[in-house]
């Protein structure tokens, strides 16, 4: 039996999402000030679990420095600003505008920086993240004792990329039993670097005030779903199934990275791989692998005797993940009369949303 793989209008398209802004306005009266040092906090939209949003928000973390241009000196030391009752913004204690500019640096969740700061590289770790990570810059703040309450606007960017990967299968006449599914040699350590620049809304073309990624090192092998048992298999049917509600799901924020494919999933290949079985629908008889399967496309040690499928996570539009992408993979599973054809669906890419909060 031939067994082939292929992509099925493999385009991976830098989709972007309608601009649209989900915006909640606040109207207080907040008391009066003394040139007090306040927060107004927003970050880009996103509609699944885990992510953080403006709504969800609700702690960062604060660094601020004076003397930007020359030496800079600390003003705010990883300094926690927490989300009130109220929809206010409250540290303590109260920070008060000096003379001279003041930068801010901002993230969450906490944990995220070392003690070094942000002005250095920030060393990170991800072997397989289920937690969002954000970052904001606003610099060049000048406080005004005539104008009470004076709020530093924080827009906050995702700094990781964000993956997904659904499955299918079309073909009524086959069973397809997924067993396992994940990245290969995806860089797990890097450094973050914040940008220097202020992260203000609408501005990610804007490469100056986009954190970067560097000192990318430590290939890993992602799980995202593992049958232990042929009882744990999913079969799979025309309807996508997300891997977001499996056991092992993601969604997997990323470090985001350049990607390669250029020896057919083998050596340093960056890749999805896939673990499946195919079975005649009427009769359960295994179709694929079989006899005829090459040694490498068996699942190295597996007693379910599962075949291995791998797909290039790149594609001729998309060579690399960035910060604050979304990439959609989906992948539909069937074959020809001859048993031959893996077809890949078509994957997208969306773009993050920007949710604006004004107080």
């Amino acid at each position: 039996m031939k067994k082939t793989a292929h992509l099925l209008l493999l385009s991976v398209a830098a989709a972007a999402v309608a601009s649209c802004s989900e915006n909640t306005e606040f109207e207080e009266n907040l008391p009066a000030g003394d040139g007090e040092i306040r927060f107004q906090a927003r970050t880009e939209h996103l509609a699944r679990r885990s992510d953080i949003t403006t709504n969800t928000l609700d702690e960062f973390y604060v660094y601020a420095y004076t003397g930007m241009s020359s030496i800079p000196k600390i003003f705010m030391d990883n300094v926690t600003v927490t989300k009130t009752a109220s929809n206010t913004w409250a540290y303590s204690p109260l920070k008060y505008w000096p003379v001279g500019a003041v930068d801010f640096f901002a993230y969450a969740p906490e944990g995220r920086v070392g003690s070094a700061g942000p002005l250095e590289p920030v060393p990170y770790s991800n072997y397989g993240s289920d937690k969002d990570l954000i970052y904001s810059v606003n610099t060049g703040n000048i406080g005004n004792a005539g104008e009470q309450n004076a709020q530093v606007i924080l827009n906050f960017r995702h700094a990781l990329s964000k993956v997904t990967v659904n499955l299918s299968s079309t073909n009524d006449n086959l069973t397809v039993k997924l067993t396992g599914v994940g990245f290969k040699n995806l860089y797990a350590k890097a450094s973050f670097n914040f940008p220097r620049a202020t992260t203000a809304p609408g501005m990610q073309t804007d490469a100056s005030t986009v954190g970067n990624w560097t000192d990318l090192n430590t290939q890993y092998q992602y799980p995202i779903f593992m049958a232990q048992t042929l009882d744990e298999a999913i079969d799979l049917t025309p309807t996508p199934t997300d891997l977001s509600n499996t056991p092992l799901g993601g969604p997997r924020y990323m470090i985001p990275q350049p990607l390669r494919y250029e020896s057919e999933g083998s050596g340093a290949d960056n890749c999805l791989v896939v673990m499946c079985s195919v079975l005649d629908a009427k009769t359960g008889q295994k179709l694929w692998p079989n006899q005829n399967t090459p040694p490498e496309d068996f699942v190295p040690g597996s007693t379910l005797q599962d075949g291995l499928l791998k797909f290039a996570l790149s594609s001729s539009n998309v060579t690399e993940w960035k910060p604050g992408y979304h990439y959609i993979y989906n992948v539909v599973i069937n074959a020809n009369p001859d048993m031959g054809a893996i077809d890949f669906g078509t994957p997208t890419v969306d773009t993050f949303v920007d949710v604006e909060t004004n107080y």
